[in-house]
Parts: structure tokens; C-alpha cells; sequence
């Protein structure tokens, strides 16, 4: 009783001291539940030997701040429907489950609370924690060499993210630890790498948790049926490591600067490896790469007159581009007058799903921005933030492989034209699609087998643009059977149609090999879908008819210049997106004249499609960034 008299004054005196201190903002900011964490902090301060204990509380309090949950009655019957549909998930994986709601923003429309671990978090779920998780850390061979610090940031934390808190202990997999540490003894095994100690996880788990994932039955919620994505299979991988002792996180690209979307992935922390990281490859071009952490990171602090990106609202984001790609640090100078604006940040962004993303910031000193390790082969836009909306500061500009920088300025004295054939860049993956039509045949038989038939034309190649190629039937002869053709090889089209001398296009019944499976996509009118034929595809025309020619469509993402179609020219400048022409299409590609030389381009379509790309115009030559 007198030690903890003793405690509760040596506390006291302490918060006193730690007021202006992160732990003691930490107390201050628990209102009601302050009792309840000071109980952590008394619990382990009785012993010396619970020194670690006692760090280790003092870390997860230190940073609670800023995690929460989110709370509604859509939320509560959504756990509860997929509880009834799985009443036996462990922990692990209702954690993943119950989240599915929070990344997708069409699930949830009703109003929902957000509860802060630092005002719920009780001392029995937190004492119970560090005591497993100090157990496991020390008791675990693997587990040698990790630094306290490392334990803390990748293996401690009772939250990885966003996901619901799920206060009872896992015991399923305490003992997947168990069984592995066993097997591995039992072999007498040693591994030399985290990622063998996954593998053992990995098989351990995967029969019983397989059928959670990659899809996930919701029953009559969205659609009966989820698909997890790449954020939802990095929290199931992350969480489930971390609980069986491999030390990970999640590192992610916010916005691709060459592409739509963005991309998460797991790492395990391991020393063995460059910059301690087992990981992914990361084969794309990127401007930042950013990791979760528990710990609180730099942040950009509102000001309460410029918004902050939602991005940059998160406090637990660590920039760690630059250990997977060269680098540059790049000074903005701010030389256009913003309008009596004195922002306090300026941010970079990437082009990315037909809009300009902030993925960096820095703050605004003497009419400059530092921005530090910047991914290189990149365009940026230099932005700030005025109100709520989002304003350009200058130039967008090219970082090239070797850290030079390029602002594209219009040049209004040179005007150019500029042809394109294309809206969105082409990959080696989309090139192959056309290739594999080559060396394909068209033939035509008066017999349904054709067992007699004529070659009346080949494929030597498709063009860049997977659009429609034609090949032309020189030959007056009438046929009632069709096809294109490709011994031991399989025919991949989006579409196949026949043109009549006259030119219109007639209907047949559609024919195949009977080899491997079938469908009429290639004769579904729809450019986006496409079936792998084997052997041949063809048609049934009822009576011998003589064509012009067969018109063809690869697989595509059809985002070549069709015809008919409204596309329209924009170039950047200093006041952003400035129209050069709108016109129809008449042909595969579109011609715009009295373009002003040295921008940014944009070509829109009007009619459909959403996958565009921002290019330049280098040598006559289009490239896409």
C-alpha cells in the first residue's frame, strides 16, 4: 500500500512535469478515460524487471492519439450479418471482414462516429497486450535480433490501421506461433529469413482461413458477394504475421503518377535485407511511397482557413520513396502572384483518374517549398491549397531518370499540329494482345467442316492502336462458312465482323472449333470483352455470299481514336486546362493544328471512356506520362 502511495504522488508529480510532453498530451487529450491509462502506467512501474513493459505502454499511449474506429448502425449490422454467415472467423480475419465497409465509401452512406482509442481504451485490454506481446518478442527464436524499436513500430501495436478494435485475445493464433516454433524445433530448423517463418504461417493457416479470401460471401449485402482487393489482403497478411511474431506493415502508393488508382502491399521488416525490408518489388514508375505506422509522423498542421489534404490528415504515414527508388529533392520557387494568398504549404501532384492528386507536401518559406525525395521519370504540378480548393502555383514539370527538371511552359510564338492515335499509353502486356493474332488466316468453305476451303487472306500484324484492321477478300467466289483461323493456337478477338461489296456488315451464325470453351463475344457488339478462341472462330452466313472483307478487333482497352467519336485538345498553363479544339473523329487517328509548342497535353473523349493520359509532344513524337 505505501508503494503505491508512493506511485500515485511520484504520478502525479510526473504528469505534472509531462504536461507540454507527447505522453502527457496524450493524458490530457483521454478526458474521462485518463484513469484508465494512468492504470496502465502504475501497473507496470511496480517492478523493475517490467521496465520494457513500462516503455512499451508508454509508446502505445504516447502515440494513441489520432487512431479510432468508426461507429453507426449500418456498421453494427454489417458485423453482424457476417457474423451469422461466419460465426467461427478468428480475430484476425473479422478484423479484415468488418472493414470492408470503411475502404469502400459506397457501402456505408449513413452517418457514422468516429470513437477514439485514447477516450475507450480500457487498462485490462492494454495490460493483457503488452504482456502477450513481451512474451512473444522475447520467447520467440526468430525474434532475436529485433531491436526493441522495431518491436514497437511492427509488432507491438494492437492496431494496424482503420480496422474495428477487437478487444478479446486470439488465442488461435498463439498457437499457430506454438505449432510453428514446434515444427520448426522439430526438424531442427533455423530460419535465416522472415519470409520462411511466413511460409510456415502461411501453411498453417490457409486451410482453415482460405475460404474468407480472395472472395468473400456477404450474403444479401453488396451484391452477395466481396472481392478483396490489394488493401484488404495486405491488413489479412499484415495482421496475421504480426499476431504470429514476423514483424510487417503495409507501404503503399497513394496516386501512380502514369496510371489510375494506387497500390498497397505488405513488408516484413527484416534486417537481412537493404533498408530491412522483404517486399514486393516495385516494378512502376511512383512519386511516393508512403508506409503505416503506429507512431505519429510529420504532418501538415491546419491552419483553420486552408483545407489539408485527406491524404496529409493522416498522422501516421512515413515517406520512405527513397528506399525504393532514386530520388530528388526539388525547390519550388513561387513566382506567379497568388492573389494575396499566404499558404503555408504547397503540395506536388500527380495526373492520376482524370484529375491532379496532391502526394507530397512541404511547407512555404520565403516564396519556396523544399520537397525531399521525389520519385524520378515523373510529372508534378505544384499546388496549394486556398479555402477548400485546390490551386496550381506553376508550371507542371518533368523529373527525368537522372534528376534534371523540365517545366513545360507553352510557347504561343511556335504553333504545332499534333495527330494522335491514341489517348491513354500502350504496355508490353496490351502489345501482346495484338501479337498473337499474327499468322492467323482467313478462310471460306462452301462446307460446314471445311474440309475443302480457300486461304484468302493473312495476319501479319496489328496496328499500334489495337483498333479495327481489315482484311480484304480478293476474291469474287461466294462461301456460306467464315472463319478466322490459327493451327494449334488460340484466336484472341474482341470482335469479328464481315462486310458485304456495298459495305454494310451481315449477320451469320456464329461457329467455332468446339475445342476448349466458347462464347459470342466476338460478335457481342461490345469492344471490352473478348474470348480466347482455339483453333478457329468463324460464321454461318445461311447461302453462299461474296464479301469485301472481314474487319477484326483484338483484345483491347479500346482507347485507341474511334471514329465518330468527340475528343478535345487541352494544354496546361499557369491558370490550369486551357481548350486548343473539339472535333469529331473521322478516321483512327485526330488531327489538331495552331497547338501552342513546348506544353502539357491532354486529349479528352467526350463520348465514353475514362482511362486518359496527360503526354508531351518530343521530337514530333507523342509520349505519354
Amino acid at each position: 500500500m505505501k508503494c503505491l502511495y508512493l506511485f500515485s504522488c511520484i504520478l502525479f508529480f510526473q504528469s505534472c512535469s509531462l504536461t507540454r510532453s507527447r505522453l502527457g498530451e496524450a493524458l490530457q487529450q483521454s478526458g474521462k478515460n485518463r484513469e484508465e491509462l494512468e492504470r496502465v502506467l502504475q501497473y507496470f512501474s511496480q517492478k523493475e524487471t517490467d521496465s520494457l513493459h513500462l516503455k512499451a505502454a508508454q509508446f502505445l499511449i504516447t502515440h494513441m492519439p489520432g487512431h479510432y474506429s468508426w461507429q453507426s448502425e449500418e456498421l453494427e449490422q454489417y458485423s453482424q450479418t457476417m457474423d451469422s454467415i461466419h460465426p467461427n472467423m478468428p480475430s484476425t480475419v473479422k478484423k479484415v471482414v468488418y472493414s470492408i465497409p470503411w475502404h469502400n465509401d459506397n457501402i456505408v452512406t449513413g452517418d457514422k462516429k468516429k470513437i477514439e482509442d485514447i477516450k475507450v481504451i480500457k487498462a485490462d485490454f492494454l495490460i493483457a497486450h503488452i504482456n502477450r506481446s513481451i512474451k512473444m518478442w522475447q520467447q520467440t527464436p526468430w525474434l532475436v535480433t529485433c531491436s526493441f524499436e522495431d518491436f514497437c513500430e511492427y509488432l507491438l501495436p494492437y492496431r494496424l490501421g482503420d480496422e474495428p478494435l477487437i478487444l478479446e485475445e486470439d488465442t488461435n493464433q498463439q498457437h499457430i506461433r506454438e505449432n510453428i516454433i514446434r515444427e520448426m524445433s522439430m526438424y531442427g530448423y533455423t530460419p535465416r529469413l522472415l519470409e520462411e517463418v511466413r511460409l510456415f504461417f502461411r501453411a498453417e493457416v490457409e486451410k482453415s482461413e482460405s475460404k474468407y479470401f480472395p472472395r468473400l460471401n456477404t450474403g444479401n449485402f453488396e451484391g452477395g458477394e466481396h472481392t478483396m482487393d490489394c488493401l484488404d489482403m495486405c491488413y489479412y497478411d499484415v495482421l496475421g504475421m504480426r499476431s504470429a511474431g514476423v514483424p510487417s506493415t503495409i507501404d503503399f502508393v497513394p496516386n501512380w503518377p502514369t496510371r489510375n488508382g494506387r497500390h498497397y502491399w505488405r513488408v516484413i521488416h527484416d534486417p537481412v535485407f537493404k533498408d530491412e525490408n522483404f517486399c514486393e518489388p516495385l516494378n512502376q514508375l511512383a512519386g511516393k511511397v508512403y508506409r503505416m505506422t503506429y507512431s505519429h509522423q510529420p504532418m501538415p498542421v491546419p491552419d483553420g482557413v486552408d483545407s489539408i489534404p485527406s491524404l496529409f490528415q493522416n498522422p501516421f504515414l512515413k515517406d520512405v520513396t527513397a528506399k525504393y527508388m532514386n530520388v530528388s529533392d526539388i525547390e519550388i520557387n513561387v513566382k506567379r502572384k497568388l492573389d494575396n494568398l499566404l499558404p503555408k504549404y504547397l503540395y506536388l501532384a500527380v495526373f492520376n483518374d482524370l484529375e491532379w492528386k496532391p502526394i507530397a507536401w512541404s511547407k512555404y518559406e520565403n516564396g519556396k517549398g523544399l520537397f525531399r525525395y521525389v520519385g524520378r521519370n515523373v510529372v508534378y504540378l505544384p499546388v496549394c491549397y486556398q479555402g477548400g480548393g485546390m490551386k496550381g502555383v506553376g508550371h507542371p514539370f518533368y523529373v527525368d531518370r537522372n534528376g534534371s527538371v523540365e517545366e513545360f511552359v507553352p510557347d504561343h510564338t511556335r504553333r504545332i499540329s499534333v495527330t494522335l492515335h491514341r489517348k491513354y499509353p500502350l504496355t508490353y502486356s496490351k502489345i501482346y494482345w495484338g501479337k498473337s493474332l499474327e499468322g492467323c488466316v482467313l478462310e471460306a468453305s462452301n462446307h460446314a467442316d471445311f474440309t475443302e476451303t480457300d486461304t484468302l487472306s493473312q495476319i501479319n500484324g496489328v496496328n499500334a492502336e489495337l483498333n479495327w484492321c481489315s482484311l480484304p477478300v480478293n476474291d469474287i467466289k461466294k462461301y456460306r462458312y467464315w472463319r478466322i483461323s490459327k493451327a494449334g493456337r488460340p484466336i484472341t478477338l474482341a470482335e469479328l465482323q464481315f462486310v458485304l461489296p456495298n459495305g454494310d456488315i451481315i449477320q451469320g451464325t456464329p461457329m467455332f472449333s468446339g475445342k476448349g470453351g466458347y462464347s459470342d463475344k466476338a460478335f457481342d457488339n461490345n469492344p471490352l470483352t473478348y474470348q480466347n478462341y482455339l483453333g478457329w472462330v468463324g460464321v454461318d452466313l445461311g447461302k453462299p455470299v461474296a464479301l469485301k472483307e472481314a474487319r477484326y478487333l483484338p483484345r483491347t482497352d479500346y482507347n485507341g481514336i474511334i471514329p465518330g467519336h468527340l475528343y478535345r485538345l487541352l494544354y496546361f498553363d499557369e491558370t490550369g486546362w486551357v481548350e486548343v479544339d473539339t472535333k469529331e473523329a473521322l478516321g483512327q487517328d485526330i488531327t489538331f493544328h495552331h497547338v501552342p509548342s513546348k506544353a502539357l497535353y491532354w486529349l479528352q473523349n467526350l463520348t465514353e471512356g475514362k482511362e486518359e493520359r496527360i503526354f508531351t509532344v518530343e521530337n514530333d513524337e507523342i509520349v505519354f506520362h
